[in-house]
């Protein structure tokens, strides 16, 4: 970079810097009259633009203050601290005010220290406030704690924060339960998951017994129809002659109850044979003992012949 350019780009930054102070004098002069006619949180959002554009210990103070017009007493302490601990012109010239504003803010604030929850995660109303025993600065009143570690039950219970106060809260965080799972011969019970071909042999059962049940309304056809038989034997003259209009009803009738005995009892016997192969099919589960040991035969066969075990 050339020599000559330095002072340039000098007076560059400069300018930036003037332009961006100027812009948050006039944020917080609109701020200022916003809060004069009680808009209080449009005037906030105008001196953080402020704060971000320029920060500056005047800017931060103003947020402080709108913080405090709006009860939130918490960010208002943070912020005012902050500003007081600093021998800006500003805050020297109005430091009285500013340290009287913030006796008016500690009076909403409690301070929370939780024993016990060294290595945990406090929460209040919901929300995570930090890690540890604290201590915590928080808006006084009536709250919800509820401290969170892992492996540890969930402790929760309300507290009263006094105004200006200190509340001491202890909780013991108990162990979770160690629950092994079920199955591993500790003696727990819980539900059985270890039959891998239970739906398949329930499927299996409720196709035998629709197939027995479609056999059974076969068997009846077949009753039906011997009935129409017998009464033809009985007043007709037989087959392969002219048959009466009332004799060739009824074997018509034999007839259809015939097909109809022959369509059930091949359906059901095929739905019970179904039912039985998806039963036979279904996996088992495994048995107690060691693994070598097989309920199936074996068979194998070589050359010189077939040999098994059983």
């Amino acid at each position: 970079m050339r020599w000559f350019l330095l002072p340039l780009i000098a007076g560059a930054i400069l300018h930036a810097g003037v332009a961006h102070a100027d812009d948050a004098d006039a944020l917080i002069a609109r701020g200022l009259e916003l809060r004069e006619k009680g808009r209080d949180e449009e005037a906030l959002g105008l001196f953080r633009q402020a704060q971000l554009k320029a920060p500056s210990p005047r800017a931060r103070a103003q947020v402080a203050l709108a913080e405090q017009a709006l009860g939130l007493w918490v960010l208002a302490e943070s912020d005012l601290v902050a500003v007081l601990a600093t021998d800006d012109a500003w805050i020297v010239k109005n430091k009285s005010a500013l340290e009287g504003a913030l006796v008016v803010i500690r009076k909403h604030i409690g301070t929370l220290e939780v024993r016990g929850a060294e290595r945990a995660d406090v929460y209040i109303d919901g929300t995570k406030v930090g890690t540890g025993a604290g201590p915590y600065r928080l808006e006084a009143g009536r709250r919800v704690l509820e401290v969170r570690a892992t492996g540890k039950q969930t402790t929760s219970r309300a507290v009263d924060l006094p105004s200006g106060g200190t509340a001491r809260e202890t909780v013991s965080l108990v162990a979770l339960p160690n629950v092994p799972p079920p199955g591993r011969g500790d003696g727990v019970v819980g539900p059985r998951n270890d039959d891998p071909g239970r739906g398949q042999r329930l499927l299996g059962w409720v196709f035998v017994g629709a197939g027995a049940a479609v056999l059974a309304t076969g068997g009846a056809a077949l009753l039906v129809r011997q009935g129409y038989v017998d009464d033809y034997n009985v007043v007709c003259p037989g087959v392969g002659v002219d048959q009466t209009p009332a004799c060739q009803d009824q074997i018509d009738t034999s007839r259809t109850w015939l097909t109809i005995a022959i369509v059930t009892l091949i359906t059901g016997g095929a739905a019970v044979v179904g039912g039985g192969v998806i039963i036979g099919t279904a996996p088992s589960a495994p048995r107690p003992g060691p693994s070598s040991v097989s309920l199936w035969p074996r068979v194998a066969c070589g050359p010189f012949g077939c040999a098994g075990t059983f």
